[in-house]
């Protein structure tokens, strides 16, 4: 049996269904994320495990006790909220403290426990300091403590790094991965962003419209995207527009090799990732196209390609090369591996 199963969890307001009927089952010790855009229902999902929202329909099993109708307090699951809603008037170590001491927990016992966990997240060193006086990325840590410290069965974070720039955002993500991995706590996270998702959970589940779209390892749901929602949500996606043929799709005028047995005749799509797209020689290329902009992010590049058949998006990582500049005319290829073929409406065909 699954440690934490969520079965037919559903959560209207009047007409209005934010969750729809959704079920998951969670193994202990992983680190789940819930992604999806704005208003799809993944944070009052997390309110819903944590039992600060009561489902309309539904229930919430954790360790084989049902504890949907459980007031929060009764559940003893961590929590970290996005603002982090530290006690500003404590310290740190009285932060983190502060679970100990509604639970009853002895001075010398609760002494322990903090100092392990706040050496735990490496803030051993701030324990006297107050909230104000920390870095964004350091109040992000004392939250994660003051959650982990009373020893919860899981642990909930409601985009725990939107708060924090982009730089330290990225060092965060495997942070947190490295103090979950330590502890081995059952944790649940919410964002919006893809990037976290993707390089630190166990499972990614991606939420839409108040419903489950797909649940699978992040390379998985990367590479096999269920939905067009998906390919174009999780990375960028190039789709470009031909025609089944025998032996291939054609595209741009061009035959190209692909899978599938669909009949001939019908209108498929191509989806390409960016980074799988390369720059060949005139003439060598599957499709042709022109360079209709390029931007430079550092370790890569990255070019709208106008083509016959729809704008492809292509990712060169920069290695102090020449690159093609906006108006040049380029040719485009790809291992046929890496295309999928779709139906137009995103099914496979």
């Amino acid at each position: 049996m699954s440690f934490l199963t969520l079965a037919s969890l559903t959560k209207a307001y009047g007409s209005f269904v934010a969750v729809d009927g959704i079920s998951l089952a969670i193994e202990r010790g992983e680190f789940v994320s819930f992604l999806g855009p704005s208003g799809c229902g993944k944070t009052t999902t997390l309110q819903m495990i944590a039992g600060l929202t009561p489902p309309t329909a539904g229930t919430v099993v954790l360790g084989g006790r049902d504890i949907t109708q459980d007031a929060p307090n009764k559940r003893g699951l961590g929590v970290v909220f996005q603002s982090y809603a530290l006690f500003p008037h404590m310290t740190v170590a009285e932060n983190v403290s502060f679970g100990l001491e509604m639970r009853k927990i002895a001075r010398a016992e609760r002494d322990r426990q903090v100092a392990d966990t706040l050496s735990l997240v490496r803030l051993s060193e701030m324990a006297d300091r107050y909230p104000r006086q920390l870095s964004g990325g350091q109040r992000q840590r004392v939250a994660v403590a003051r959650a982990l410290v009373i020893k919860p069965p899981v642990l909930l974070l409601d985009e725990p790094l939107s708060n924090l720039d982009a730089k330290l955002r990225e060092e965060m993500q495997f942070e947190l991965r490295r103090i979950q991995q330590s502890v081995g706590t059952t944790t649940i996270m919410v964002t919006h962003d893809q990037a976290e998702a993707l390089s630190i959970s166990d499972r990614v589940v991606v939420m839409e419209k108040g419903r489950i779209t797909q649940v699978d390892a992040p390379y998985r749901l990367y590479e096999q995207p269920a939905t067009p929602f998906i390919s174009d949500f999780v990375g960028k996606m190039t789709r470009l527009h031909g025609i089944r043929r025998a032996g291939g799709v054609e595209v741009a005028g061009r035959l190209l090799p692909a899978g599938g047995d669909a009949g001939e005749g019908g209108a498929v799509d191509l989806l390409l990732r960016p980074e799988k797209i390369e720059f060949a020689a005139a003439g060598q290329g599957m499709v042709d196209g022109r360079v209709v902009s390029r931007f430079f992010f550092g370790s890569y590049w990255l070019f709208a390609i106008e083509t016959a058949a729809g704008l492809a998006t292509v990712s060169l990582p920069n290695q102090d090369e020449d690159v093609p500049r906006e108006g040049e005319n380029v040719a485009l290829r790809w291992a046929p591996a890496s295309a999928r073929v779709v139906s137009p409406e995103g099914a496979e065909p």
